[in-house]
């Protein structure tokens, strides 16, 4: 049709519009440059036509995201400019040749090429103001251009164009996060003190305002980089740290590390690798937001005079009747699996831990078999117990990486908060740091996993006050050949990425057991702490376990942890935070006269369902 009416503008359009569509749709590189060699035929048949320019642009802009070899990229984004010259005022044109002349810079290694390209951005830029898309690209490429910069008035040149970027943007997270890595570049390059002090001062002041986006991306580094210590967003990170300011968060533990150990030694990359595999492994053990399709039941299986302390009532005429106990974590000492904690030991070939060493572990269990024979016996007061099924409610699952958190030991708390008073009077001449707020001066002593979350506070009906969820497993094979079970709480790819995981963590305790030096041993086992009771044997898969799980410091002055003496012997429990949200009751075969229980549950809430099982049991 195009070839039989070649004059017509308007076809012209229609098939660029139709072209530009099936490059959409097209994913092999030839393809892509057939059809983007058709658009230019168009393009140079009908020069002055602003809409056949703008699709002939959008193509280019694809094509060179696809494009590896530097020569390609080279020769798309001289097409872009050429349209960019001849269309100077049209602000997608010039933010498709800001994108490619950044993928340009990408493949670039001579200092002069990228020179040459930053003259190219900073006049879009100038020429384009008030665009935050075109400013932001000129920010990333002035990133990339201080990682290629090695003498200090070069990188300070570069710092002063990415100040005014960040001056100008001030709302801008990604403009101040890069701005931040190039000052950490800066002072490691900076060897006034006055220098540093201000490089120091601007980095916490943009570590206040962004902190959350700062720490979702030191989660991705975490995550997604398997040499982290190379990473050119680790030095704002390592910056950070050293100067106390993740003290409150999951990496507070790391500062230790990097207090005594030099920043590129194997040592503090091989545990930096510990604490990273042992992440990752939380992670892939909790259960997931994106899981919820799955049909799950939380049941926990308890005695009768456990569920008449839930539905106990204060005293109190003004108050609506309601469900307002609270469930306990318990300490792992108490647990029944004579095992319990010491799996991870046997398949990472660590030595045994003493088994009346106290643990300053507490946890709850759930498992999905809410009506089962086995259960009872073993966990519901053999029948005459309840099954109480939680709602989902009273739960929060993990939605991505930035969820997993670290627990902190008061002591170590108390350390750090010294340590940076001392750290800020030396650097400030003993004035009081303006950037130190006054939450930073108290001491947790715990919370869910003994750390606060990553975010900001959150208000008490907020997912940071629910407890997530770990999903247990179960280890088949403990020597050489490491296998885990799987259980229809797991995909058979989860188990496989576990296995990996255990292995890679092998390796790596492997690596740190020829160093012998107490302290980095006592750091491996802190890494090791945090997954110790989420792997059991396999001789336990039938319970398809889930665990909450919380740690607290054993000190007296601890008002989180209280004491049970109703079995005679002084059990520590911690209560969770929220009142339970309680389902269902499933009372057990020989649980005796529910009928009496009834009219109290319905009382207090009518939403709570309730039956009794019908398993046969002697």
């Amino acid at each position: 049709m195009q070839q039989k009416f070649q004059e017509s503008h308007d076809i012209a359009e229609a098939f660029a519009a139709t072209l530009l569509l099936l490059s959409f749709e097209q994913t092999g590189l030839k393809e892509r440059m057939a059809t983007a060699e058709k658009l230019e035929k168009l393009q140079q048949q009908f020069q002055e036509s602003h809409d056949l320019a703008l699709h002939y642009t959008r193509i280019l802009a694809i094509l060179s995201t696809k494009q590896t070899g530097l020569k390609e990229r080279m020769a798309t984004a001289e097409k872009l400019e050429k349209l960019q010259q001849k269309f100077p005022e049209v602000h997608d044109i010039a933010e498709a040749f800001a994108k490619t002349l950044l993928l340009l810079s990408i493949k670039q290694t001579e200092l002069e090429e990228l020179e040459t390209t930053a003259e190219k951005l900073e006049k879009l830029q100038q020429q384009f103001q008030e665009s935050y898309d075109i400013a932001e690209v000129f920010a990333r490429f002035l990133f990339i251009l201080s990682t290629n910069q090695t003498e200090l008035e070069e990188l300070e040149t570069t710092a002063e164009k990415l100040q005014d970027l960040q001056q100008q943007f001030q709302e801008s997270e990604e403009i101040a996060f890069l701005y931040s890595i190039l000052l950490a570049n800066l002072f490691n390059h900076q060897t006034e003190l006055d220098e540093r002090l201000q490089t120091t001062k601007i980095i916490k002041k943009l570590y206040e305002e962004f902190s959350n986006f700062m720490l979702q991306n030191f989660d991705d580094l975490f995550f997604s980089n398997d040499n982290v210590c190379d990473s050119t967003k680790y030095m704002l990170f390592n910056f950070i740290l050293r100067e106390g300011l993740l003290k409150k968060t999951k990496y507070a533990i790391l500062q230790k590390w990097t207090d005594r150990y030099k920043e590129d030694s194997s040592e503090l990359k091989n545990l930096l690798s510990i604490y990273q595999i042992v992440q990752k492994i939380k992670y892939q053990l909790g259960l997931k937001d994106e899981d919820k399709n799955q049909v799950l039941k939380f049941g926990h299986y308890t005695k009768g005079s456990t569920l008449q302390i839930m539905l106990e009532q204060e005293e109190n005429d003004k108050k609506d009747f309601s469900v307002s106990g609270k469930t306990r974590l318990y300490n792992a000492n108490y647990m029944n699996d004579p095992e319990e904690g010491i799996v991870i030991e046997q398949i990472l070939g660590l030595d045994r831990r003493d088994v009346l060493e106290p643990s300053s572990w507490f946890l709850m269990s759930f498992t999905n078999k809410t009506d089962d024979l086995t259960m009872w016996s073993q966990y519901g007061d053999d029948a005459k117990g309840v099954c109480l099924v939680l709602r989902e409610d009273d739960f929060s699952r993990f939605t991505s990486f930035n969820d997993v958190s670290w627990r902190q030991e008061k002591n170590f708390l108390e350390f750090s908060d010294k340590m940076y008073l001392l750290k800020s009077e030396l650097n400030s001449g003993f004035e009081k740091s303006i950037f130190r707020s006054k939450s930073e001066n108290s001491v947790d002593t715990v919370n869910d996993e003994g750390t606060e979350p990553n975010s900001v506070e959150k208000d008490s009906d907020s997912k940071g006050n629910r407890d997530y969820l770990y999903r247990i497993a179960y280890v088949k094979h403990k020597e050489e050949n490491l296998k885990l079970e799987q259980t229809e709480l797991f995909e058979k790819s989860e188990i496989e990425e576990l296995e990996k995981l255990l292995n890679s963590l092998k390796e790596k305790l492997d690596i740190g057991s020829k160093i012998t030096e107490e302290n980095y041993q006592n750091a491996i086992a802190e890494c090791i702490e945090e997954i110790r009771y989420l792997f059991k044997s396999v001789d336990y898969k039938y319970e398809n376990e889930l665990r909450i799980l919380r740690y607290a410091n054993l000190d007296p002055s601890n008002k989180e942890i209280k004491i049970d003496k109703t079995s005679g012997v002084g059990k520590l429990y911690i209560e969770r935070k929220n009142s339970i949200q309680i389902g269902e009751v499933i009372f057990g075969p020989k649980f005796p006269n529910p009928e009496y229980v009834t009219p109290l549950l319905k009382l207090l809430d009518e939403n709570i369902d309730y039956t009794k099982s019908t398993i046969k049991f002697r």
